[in-house]
């Protein structure tokens, strides 16, 4: 019976691999939504094991994903409406997504000449319930570290997410428990999104500081297709003007985690995120997706000489 199951899998991968996702974004309906989601989930995993074992070879280990964050964690991160609540808490949409989030964050560092094989230490910063960190402990030997201003996530983290070290961080800097030039990746997913504008200078001046020379920071912030959802045609025309704005949690056009956590919705022009990215960190790429992805690296030990590289930028 194992035989059969396994060469029915080596048949039938790759037609969903090529054919899932086209259905699924053309033809919805040819598949009801939860079996299309499981699969989906299926085939995401799947591509992930196989570039993270392209890329690391003997040095990636097995592992156990463990547990779905509960509802009430998720909810804190990342649901813009009522609409999406009961998408992003689906178990399978929950895994799907953090093996297609990390899977796509793998290959644009690849592109940029990252070495998953030389890294020892990565960090997320807003880890919430880990649903992205938990998938890189295939890493042999890594150290991985989730800090998030939540401590309910954090606690539950402990108990559920063995193998990453997790810790509460205060809104502002420092990261008590980071040292200086200690990490070769970090990233923030949905963090400066609603991190309020007047620390974001110093969030960004902390991420370098524990990034070893080399090192490289992602960060995802609200870009057009967030401002189309989300801004009014007023909010917009002040958006181009003053290069910022904010919605608050008692805003009812912010998202629902910003009104359930009492945060921030962030949006700024694209010059303005280059401008206050750029000051303090190489720019390889920004890349228009649906949270506009920074690809950051920090070249030099002695502050901020490489900033000339940024002018093509500001």
């Amino acid at each position: 019976m194992k035989r059969l199951r396994k060469m029915l899998n080596k048949l039938l991968w790759p037609i969903l691999n090529k054919f899932l996702w086209p259905i699924h974004n053309m033809f919805p309906w040819l598949i009801p939504y939860p079996r299309r989601i499981y699969l989906m989930h299926k085939v995401a995993r799947k591509r992930f094991n196989q570039f993270m074992k392209q890329r690391l070879g003997h040095f990636m280990v097995e592992i156990d994903p463990g547990p779905v964050g509960p509802k009430e964690l998720i909810l804190k991160t990342a649901v813009l409406g009522e609409k999406s609540v009961q998408e992003k808490t689906n178990p399978d949409y929950y895994f799907m997504s953090g093996y297609i989030g990390m899977l796509s964050w793998m290959q644009i560092l690849k592109r940029c000449s990252f070495n998953l094989r030389t890294a020892s230490a990565i960090m997320e910063l807003g880890c919430g319930s880990a649903r992205l960190i938990r998938h890189l402990r295939c890493i042999d030997g890594i150290r991985l570290v989730g800090a998030d201003v939540d401590p309910d996530n954090i606690a539950w983290c402990q108990l559920n997410v063995p193998g990453i070290e997790f810790n509460v961080n205060d809104l502002r800097p420092p990261l008590l428990f980071a040292e200086d030039n200690s990490f070769d990746l970090v990233f923030a997913a949905s963090v400066f999104t609603h991190i309020p504008l007047e620390t974001q200078h110093v969030w960004i001046e902390e991420m370098y500081r524990i990034l070893r020379p080399g090192g490289f920071f992602l960060a995802d912030v609200l870009g057009s297709y967030h401002q189309r959802q989300m801004l009014s045609r007023e909010d917009m025309d002040r958006l181009k003007k003053n290069g910022q704005l904010v919605l608050d949690a008692g805003d009812d056009r912010a998202s629902l985690s910003t009104q359930l956590i009492g945060s921030w919705d962030v949006f700024q022009t694209r010059q303005e995120v280059l401008r206050a990215f750029g000051s303090v960190f190489y720019v390889h790429d920004y890349l228009p997706r649906g949270l506009d992805l920074l690809v950051l690296q920090k070249l030099s030990l002695y502050g901020h000489e490489d900033s000339d590289k940024q002018e093509q930028w500001l």
